[in-house]
């Protein structure tokens, strides 16, 4: 009798697990960061921002809250010829440069990437950000980078303050993604986490009433993304 009721709770708790989501228990082990401001929603892909140029963001740290040193990362399609820099905001503090690596970043992840351009601290972030999860480009990306210094990312529920932003418009299909080292002094941890793919704050195309000329664009980068997620299946 009692060996029947044993096994009758070891084929419940086997079936509770089985209902676990396994998505949401792959994002605590990668502890990831994700962007967030008001009008952001994570499609499951990529998580649009309303406003160009990118203003009213932050990012979350799931567990968090997390304070470490904040590098923001974005990401323009190379098309064209790009500025040397870009601009990020900071509300309540000076504007922070982020310089243009000198590379283009078109294959492996974006982590490698910057480590052989000169931020090896950022080799071993987690999780991995490959050059596919990125849907706005496929030929690559040129990369800018700040160095935001020490800040505190609240978690999901308590994001804190929309304080960063762009001060430039970017080009549609741009992403901006973030890192945080919490091995500095003064951080909370012991490692470097990056930004979920989810994540991302992507520049989808312009804000409706642009004329038929931002009708065209946002086709042109529907088509993009549609042929990029096309190749991702087909991998």
């Amino acid at each position: 009798m009692r060996s029947t009721s044993l096994l009758s709770a070891l084929v419940g708790a086997v079936a509770l697990f089985g209902l676990v989501p396994t998505v949401g228990y792959a994002d605590i082990i990668d502890d990831p960061l994700h962007g967030f401001c008001t009008g952001c929603n994570d499609n499951g892909t990529v998580t649009p921002i309303p406003t160009n140029p990118p203003s009213n963001f932050t990012f979350t740290a799931s567990p968090g809250p997390q304070t470490g040193e904040m590098f923001l990362d974005i990401l323009v399609p190379n098309v064209g010829t790009a500025p040397t820099s870009l601009t990020a905001t900071v509300s309540g503090s000076p504007n922070v440069t982020a310089g243009r690596v000198d590379t283009v970043f078109n294959s492996g992840t974006l982590q490698g990437f910057l480590a052989a351009n000169g931020f090896p601290n950022l080799s071993s972030a987690s999780p991995n950000n490959p050059i596919g999860g990125f849907p706005g480009s496929t030929t690559g990306f040129f990369v800018f980078q700040a160095d935001l210094g020490l800040q505190t990312l609240g978690d999901n529920s308590s994001p804190g303050p929309t304080k960063f932003g762009i001060a430039q418009s970017l080009a549609i299909g741009s992403s901006i993604v973030a890192f945080l080292d919490t091995t500095v002094t003064g951080g909370s941890g012991n490692g470097v986490v990056a930004t979920a793919l989810s994540g991302q704050l992507f520049v989808p195309g312009p804000v409706v009433g642009a004329g038929l000329p931002g009708l065209l664009a946002a086709c042109g980068s529907l088509l993009v993304l549609a042929r990029r997620r096309r190749r991702l299946q087909a991998a």
